[in-house]
């Protein structure tokens, strides 16, 4: 090739360079000028009252949706569009899609300087843990959100008073009931501060219910009284989609201190001495618990109403007996129908599915970066893609998954537990062994040991969640890993199983009963768990089989 043409092959080069430098700063500065406008947008947007227009709900969602797939956005920006959209969830009643939500724009908000808003996820996710009885959830979720900022630091009087509203509620819970009212307190007093006159009416109104559980958690009840009848009758009460809104702060809330103060009025004023006076009494505490117990039954808030019963039956034990087959029936409903709902899976199944959207959200960036790079250098991309489909046939040629009880195997077992070792943090381990399996392969043959073994698999995948991980260790050894999250729930966890196994039927063997032996143990960093727990199920199988050791 002559001068001349290597000439004009690195002007052309260079003529080509300099078209994509130009095309690419002219994209970035159209990309700036749509974020900042689109801020104010978003600002605006997020600022107006939802207006609890039931008829739009649909249309809102959809038109967020498209507006952050097709336009470009600070991460504060993305964050507060997701969790505007967790809001008309919540609203809807869907509760899943809207801790869902919630995961989504955390992930944008955590990587934005918007501290404010962050908080406010996190308190939300405290809230619904302490509605669920998962206190420590719920402390956990609190310390994150004051990890973040000061709460005398937030700048969002809305948010500001929430963050101690929710210390407030923490307080009454754990019975330090003059922090609890001086965190309430406070809560109002910044509420005063604020004049959008958008929340400031309902805020103070759940201020004053949880104030009002305060004073009668310590023998103030008049002044319990008079808080619940200021809002006697509000319009949050008596309108529909209001009372939806505002039915886990508000409404639940304040039946339920209603209920306990009507109780002990009517309980104060009786005669006990006369029996037949007390019987009558004690049925109109009944008509308003009923009342009680019909509202939580058709709302899903079947723990507060467990919690309430059991409370006024400590306080004012029934001497009717039309008052206590009432009270004893449905506490046995509700027994039975929480059973399946432990505190661990559900507060696990919402941290899983923040995690999750977090994860997919991260998953959505980073294709949109490998977008943007294929379009620069599609030699780069086309090698990208020969990785990942490399790395994909690797993972299914190494499959982790054991075929019997479909439980993961030893191999990702001790990866897993190399891992949590590493994070020093607090983890548990469940070892669980089938006892006399080799007399049910000897008597039943080895196909139906077969059975056996996935019948467990089974019954352990069922405790699976994001903190609970399950393998077969080998033979019939199984082993449950449980992150820090979990532990306080191991022995729960084991019970379960051990029972769940002990009543099982086996079609092969009509009076045969088949029990595990189990053993638990907890630690952290270089603690050899594993050794102890296989130390304690040693100690189960020596003591008779069909017990747990911790």
């Amino acid at each position: 090739m002559n001068k001349s043409a290597v000439r004009k092959v690195i002007t052309g080069g260079i003529i080509f360079v300099t078209v994509l430098v130009l095309a690419q700063l002219l994209y970035n500065a159209r990309c700036y000028l749509e974020k900042r406008a689109n801020h104010e947008k978003v600002t605006k947007y997020v600022n107006e009252d939802l207006g609890f227009r039931w008829d739009s709900m649909d249309s809102d969602l959809e038109y967020i949706s498209n507006w952050i797939n097709t336009g470009n956005f600070y991460n504060e920006d993305i964050g507060r569009l997701y969790e505007r959209a967790s809001l008309i969830y919540m609203q809807k009643g869907e509760t899943m899609s809207y801790y869902r939500y919630l995961g989504y724009a955390l992930y944008y908000l955590e990587d934005s300087d918007e501290r404010d808003y962050t908080i406010n996820i996190y308190l939300d996710l405290a809230n619904f843990f302490l509605n669920n009885f998962a206190q420590d959830s719920a402390k956990d979720m609190i310390d994150v959100a004051q990890s973040v900022e000061n709460f005398d630091d937030i700048e969002s009087l809305q948010i500001r008073s929430y963050a101690f509203r929710m210390l407030g509620i923490m307080a009454i819970l754990n019975g330090e009931y003059e922090d609890a009212e001086n965190y309430l307190l406070k809560s109002t007093d910044i509420v005063n501060l604020s004049d959008t006159g958008v929340y400031e009416e309902c805020y103070r109104a759940i201020n004053d219910v949880w104030l009002a559980r305060v004073y009668y958690e310590t023998g103030r009840y008049d002044e319990c009284k008079d808080k619940l009848d200021k809002w006697e009758g509000h319009d949050m009460f008596t309108t529909d989609v209001y009372r939806e809104i505002f039915l886990r702060d508000l409404i639940i809330p304040y039946y339920q201190v209603r209920c306990m103060l009507d109780t002990y009025y009517i309980f104060e004023d009786s005669d006990s001495t006369g029996a037949k006076e007390l019987s009558e009494k004690e049925m109109e505490v009944a008509a308003g618990l009923e009342e009680f117990m019909t509202l939580c039954d058709e709302n899903g808030y079947k723990k507060t109403e467990l919690s309430t019963i059991l409370q006024l039956q400590s306080e004012y034990p029934p001497s009717s007996e039309y008052v206590r087959s009432i009270l004893y029936a449905k506490i046995q409903d509700l027994y039975q129908e929480l059973f399946d709902e432990q505190n661990i899976t559900y507060a696990a199944l919402i941290d899983s599915t923040v995690i999750d959207a977090e994860s997919v959200m991260e998953d959505k960036v980073i294709y949109n970066k490998k977008v943007i790079k294929r379009r620069r250098f599609t030699a780069i991309g086309s090698v990208a893609l020969v990785i990942i489909i490399v790395v994909f046939v690797v993972i299914i040629f190494n499959s982790r998954i054991d075929g019997l009880t479909k439980l993961l195997n030893r191999k990702s077992f001790n990866h897993e537990l190399n891992r949590i070792k590493r994070k020093k943090t607090l983890y548990g381990i469940i070892m669980i062994d089938i006892d006399n399996f080799k007399n049910v392969n000897d008597t039943y043959g080895h196909q139906n040991g077969d059975i056996v073994l996935e019948r467990i698999g089974q019954l352990i995948q069922t405790e699976r969640t994001a903190d609970v991980r399950c393998f077969r260790y080998g033979g019939e050894e199984l082993v449950i890993l449980l992150d820090k999250k979990a532990v306080p729930y191991a022995d729960a966890v084991a019970e379960r199983i051990r029972y769940a196994m002990e009543h099982q039927a086996w079609e092969f063997g009509e009076d045969l009963v088949i029990t595990v032996s189990i053993g638990i143990a907890t630690g952290s960093g270089n603690t050899d768990v594993f050794k102890r727990a296989d130390e304690n199920l040693y100690i189960s199988k020596e003591n008779g089989k069909n017990r747990i050791t911790s």
